[in-house]
């Protein structure tokens, strides 16, 4: 009787950290709208294939509104993007430092694969600082190059969790 009873106790506490955790991921899930700028170098590997370095950054607007999570923060997320306009395929990934007005800061790892022009791709929380020490969660986005301008920078955005 009493192995049942630890049985139950730990089956319980099991099912509630499962519950919970699954709970707690989701509240780390932000939707809205990244607007950035890259800046960075690009190398020609042949021509039409173009392989880039840099950073892109900007701000974030949660769907949410004001004091949602994320809302009107910064980003910086340096990385590469492989574009191959040959075979209209491109690639990209790196990290993201996500800072919000309180200088409190998360960190995700990012990648995507697309054509030239859109990369669909997923980001990882991997941790942060004050109130997101503790972040995780999966998520997604769509990237879009908007303008490649002649100096090598682009200007762009990508919609997260839509």
């Amino acid at each position: 009787m009493r192995k049942t009873k630890m049985l139950q106790y730990v089956f319980a506490a099991a099912t509630g950290f499962a519950v919970c955790g699954s709970a707690y991921a989701e509240d780390w899930k932000a939707t809205g709208y990244f607007g950035w700028f890259g800046v960075g170098k690009a190398y020609e590997i042949e021509k039409g294939h173009l392989y880039w370095v840099g950073e892109f950054s900007g701000s974030f607007s949660n769907d949410k509104g004001k004091g949602s999570l994320l809302d009107q923060s910064g980003w910086k997320c340096p990385g590469f993007n492989d574009v191959d306009v040959n075979n209209k395929k491109g690639r990209a990934a790196g990290i993201c430092i996500v800072k919000d007005t309180d200088g409190d800061q998360a960190y995700s790892t990012w990648q995507c694969e697309g054509d030239v022009a859109t990369c669909s791709g997923t980001f990882d929380y991997v941790g942060g600082t004050g109130k997101y020490k503790g972040i995780n969660g999966h998520n997604t986005f769509l990237g879009h190059i908007q303008v490649n301008w002649s100096d090598g920078t682009s200007s762009g955005y990508s919609t997260i969790n839509r």
